[in-house]
C-alpha cells in the first residue's frame, strides 16, 4: 500500500490514541452516567486511591488506564508535532484540549491541527461539530467520535501494548508519580505503527498525570505531550446554534 493511502489514518490516529487509548474505558455508559459540572482544587483526583507499583509493570500500566473510568471530571491537554513525508504539509501539529464530565458528555477543541480548527461537543446521543470557525452542526455522534468506534479502538489499543517497564519516581506538576516506559505496535491498513513513550502515574491516586509518546510509520513521525488535570471546574453544554 502506498504511503499516501494512509491519509485518513495519519490525520485521525493522534486523536484516537488519546481518546481511545489514553482515556481508556470512559465510554462505558453503564458505569459513568452523564453529569453537568464539578469543581475542586488540586491536580490529584479524589476518585483515585494510593498506588504502589507491583512486579508486573504491564498490569500496572493497563489498570491505570482503566481507573480513568471513575476520574470524572478531568481535562487532558495534548501538544503534538509531526515530521516526514506524508499527506498534507511536511510538518504539522497542534494543541488539543479534551474535557470530560462523563462518558457521554465531553468537549474537544483542536487548534491548528491537521484538520484545522476543530471543535466537537458530545452530549448523550447528540453531537455538535464545528470546523475552521464555521457554524455548528447537530447530529448523532459520527463514526469517528462514536462510542462504538471508541470501544473498538480501546480494545485494539489494549491488545497493542506490548511491554511496560517501571523506571522510578518523579514529581510532575507538583504531583509525586511513578514513571513507566511502554511500547505499542498497531496494525492499520496494512501498515505497522510503532509507538514508544513514558507514563507518569500518581502515587496518591493511581491515575495518569502525563504521557509522552512518539508514533512512527515509515519515515513519518509524530510526537505528543499529554497532561491531565483532575477535579477541575468543567461545563459541557449545547452550543448556541
Amino acid at each position: 500500500m502506498k504511503f499516501s493511502a494512509c491519509r485518513g489514518h495519519l490525520l485521525r490516529l493522534p486523536l484516537l490514541l488519546a481518546l481511545a487509548f489514553i482515556t481508556a474505558c470512559n465510554f462505558n455508559r453503564s458505569e459513568a452516567p452523564a453529569g453537568n459540572n464539578a469543581s475542586a482544587t488540586g491536580n490529584s483526583s479524589s476518585h483515585g486511591t494510593a498506588f504502589t507499583p507491583s512486579n508486573d509493570a504491564l498490569k500496572d500500566f493497563r489498570e491505570t488506564i482503566e481507573r480513568l473510568n471513575k476520574a470524572f471530571p478531568y481535562r487532558l491537554t495534548e501538544v503534538s508535532s509531526s515530521t516526514g513525508p506524508g499527506p498534507g504539509p511536511e510538518k504539522s501539529g497542534g494543541t488539543r484540549v479534551a474535557e470530560f464530565v462523563a462518558a457521554d458528555r465531553f468537549h474537544v477543541k483542536w487548534a491548528n491541527g491537521p484538520l484545522g480548527n476543530t471543535e466537537i461537543i458530545t452530549i448523550g446521543d447528540k453531537q455538535y461539530s464545528k470546523f475552521d470557525n464555521g457554524k455548528w452542526t447537530e447530529g448523532a455522534p459520527s463514526e469517528f467520535a462514536s462510542l462504538k468506534r471508541e470501544k473498538r479502538m480501546r480494545e485494539m489499543m489494549a491488545s497493542s501494548v506490548k511491554d511496560a517497564h517501571y523506571i522510578g519516581t518523579e514529581t510532575i506538576n507538583g504531583v509525586p508519580c511513578h514513571t513507566y516506559s511502554y511500547t505499542m505496535e498497531v496494525g492499520v491498513s496494512g501498515q505497522n505503527w510503532t509507538s514508544t513513550g513514558k507514563a507518569w502515574i500518581g502515587s496518591g491516586d493511581g491515575l495518569p498525570h502525563q504521557f509522552d509518546f512518539e508514533l512512527t510509520v515509515s519515515s513519518y513521525k509524530q510526537k505528543s505531550h499529554v497532561t491531565y488535570e483532575y477535579n477541575v471546574d468543567i461545563k459541557v453544554e449545547k452550543p448556541a446554534m
